[in-house]
């Protein structure tokens, strides 16, 4: 076996152990159980780090799930609010987003382009599907459509400030 091989195998196994180390933990901690005359005890030991780390991701899901909620919720004022222009490699995009009842109810897009076939045909695919994710999220926290990463980064950073005047 190859010295590469050894280094990989040895790294996959520390990785495997560590999911094991986590999977068998209770949020970070030790948790070991003994049985005495029909008597459980359980002896639990945190140490700094863990504590650090679950805090840190008690907040992380603790604040998605208010933007989640907030958003759900119809966390925007009704109104119609156009987006800063975003510009990128192959031209630019200026998103308009109308709200109603408290949620996304219509995205357009201005879209100018360099006048590329290629990066037409772009356009015209990604628009419609980057429209019905961001209706669909009731946000403009979407996924990136694959082939259109540009067009995609573009179209967020408008939706995002003009949802900003939104209030979300």
């Amino acid at each position: 076996m190859s010295t590469k091989a050894k280094v990989a195998a040895l790294a996959a196994s520390a990785g495997v152990l560590a999911a094991g180390w986590a999977v068998g933990t209770a949020n970070g901690h030790t948790v070991s159980a003994s049985e005495n005359s029909g008597t459980t005890t359980s002896t639990t030991t945190t140490t700094a780090a863990s504590k650090a780390a679950t805090t840190a991701a008690s907040k992380a899901t603790t604040t998605k799930a208010a933007s989640t909620t907030a958003a759900a919720a119809g966390a925007y004022k009704d109104g119609t609010y156009t987006g800063t222009t975003a510009t990128h490699q192959f031209g630019s995009v200026t998103v308009t987003v109308k709200v109603s009842g408290g949620k996304i109810s219509d995205v357009t897009a201005a879209v100018v382009d360099d006048g590329d076939r290629k990066s037409q045909h772009i356009n015209a695919s990604a628009l419609p599907m980057i429209k019905a994710a961001v209706l669909s999220a009731n946000s403009a926290k979407v996924s990136t459509i694959g082939g259109a990463t540009y067009t995609t980064g573009a179209y967020l950073s408008s939706l995002q400030s003009a949802l900003s005047k939104a209030g979300g």
